[in-house]
């Protein structure tokens, strides 16, 4: 991934969507969409890396394959939610924005709450001791 690529991607997309804003509003929203799915792209081409170091930390330490799974669907998530609701900020709607946002949240926790059973029976086990 070249970041330089991806900010003149960026700012030539804001740059067109600016001139574009002057005639009409769709067309410089969808210069935006259309960036920011570029870019998303060009960075999941080259995110593999960084799952293979974090699957070999979590390999070293001995980590259960089931928190790995937790955290990789959690950052899936956050970055899916901050997309769609960034998407909303730049077409105006920030109340869907936030929308958005909040659902993600919620689905991190559901997505943890095994995590916090265990962390609540591990705190009772240290307490009965």
């Amino acid at each position: 991934m070249n970041i330089f690529s991806i900010v003149g991607i960026a700012i030539a997309a804001a740059a067109i969507a600016v001139l574009l804003k002057r005639y009409n509003n769709v067309y410089s929203l969808l210069i935006g969409l259309a960036a920011g799915l570029l870019i998303f792209f060009m960075i999941l081409n080259q995110i593999q890396p960084i799952f293979d170091e974090i699957n070999k930390l979590m390999n070293g330490t001995k980590t259960d394959p089931k928190y790995v799974s937790i955290l990789f669907k959690c950052l899936g998530v956050c970055f899916v939610s901050q997309i769609a609701s960034d998407a909303c900020r730049d077409a105006g709607e920030t109340a869907i924005a936030s929308k958005v946002e909040l659902a993600g949240k919620f689905t991190v926790l559901l997505i943890a709450l095994p995590l916090f059973g265990e962390i609540a029976d591990l705190a009772l086990k240290l307490m009965s001791k």
